[in-house]
């Protein structure tokens, strides 16, 4: 038996380290504007994305959270126009684009093309975006990065990350 645990990178540090940063109360802050915020990410982010928008829908008041959750949607855009499009015609096909919202991806690299075309699409509608990564990222767009060298470390940093948001905007998580 490997009594060896996972790297999990000091996740407790980097998490400490986010929550007191610039970056987070700027994703706050937006998060306080916007009513209507979408998450994307791939991959397990993808399920972090669907979860969180749940939890957080359901347990802050007057905010609502969505994230891209139709595979036929996803298989055939991808099929059709590139998965580096797949975020955006989400956004442009699916998405009422009448009011002022926010898009949060997540990217374990820093270098998700289909989050940035995303991104472009929604700053062309005058929409907030912000990234969460595990390294950096490209400038252009506010973003927290947590310097990580391993997927689940992003992975289980986001889901962290999410919850203490949640308690950030005045929500709270019922007891078991």
């Amino acid at each position: 038996m490997n009594s060896t645990l996972t790297n999990f990178e000091n996740i407790e540090e980097k998490f400490v380290k986010a929550v007191e940063s610039k970056e987070y109360k700027k994703l706050v802050e937006l998060l306080q504007m916007h009513s209507q915020i979408y998450v994307i990410g791939n991959g397990g982010l993808h399920y972090v994305a669907s979860h969180m928008a749940t939890d957080m829908s359901r347990l802050i008041k007057g905010k609502y959270f969505y994230s891209f959750d139709s595979f036929g949607f996803i298989t055939s855009s991808a099929n059709d126009y590139g998965f580096d499009s797949i975020f955006e015609r989400w956004l442009s096909n699916c998405v009422p684009n009448d009011q002022k919202a926010l898009v949060v991806g997540l990217s374990c690299s820093g270098k998700s093309v289909n989050i940035f075309n995303a991104f472009k699409y929604a700053k062309g509608l005058g929409w907030d975006t912000f990234l969460i990564t595990g390294k950096q990222s490209y400038k252009e767009y506010d973003f927290l990065s947590i310097d990580a060298k391993h997927f689940h470390t992003v992975e289980t940093f986001c889901l962290m990350l999410f919850y203490e948001l949640i308690h950030s905007l005045g929500g709270s998580c019922p007891y078991i």
